[in-house]
């Protein structure tokens, strides 16, 4: 019977310690900041830009948007080691609207909502 209440009260010792014991302090997951958002306003084309179809923009992203390029969009990933996704873009009232990504014939494209 001692040895049960024993058994019981290191139990909650133990549990107490554990509930109240400081988070550990690791590394972020992204150090470097790749998963941030930054500015990719200039790496993305519209469909009436000069060569955004056949031409040296062709590679690039492509944006539907009534904005364009006009105000700031801004993607997460580096586009080296983390790929570029989860865009946005700002309207006029710098309010953000997420940007879909919709696979067209191998072309990445990403359409304003």
């Amino acid at each position: 019977m001692k040895s049960g209440k024993i058994l019981a009260t290191a139990a909650c010792v133990v549990g107490l310690g554990v509930a109240l014991a400081p988070a550990a302090s690791a590394q972020p997951d992204d150090p470097y900041g790749f998963h941030d958002y930054r500015d990719r306003t200039d790496y993305m084309v519209t469909p009436f830009d000069s060569g955004a179809w056949f031409g040296d923009k062709a590679n690039r992203p492509m944006i539907l948007s009534p904005h364009g390029r006009s105000q700031t969009i801004e993607c997460r990933g580096d586009g080296h080691y983390v790929a570029i996704s989860d865009c946005r873009q700002y309207d006029t009232a710098q309010v953000a609207h997420d940007l879909r990504f919709v696979p067209f014939f191998g072309r990445t494209v990403w359409v304003y909502f």
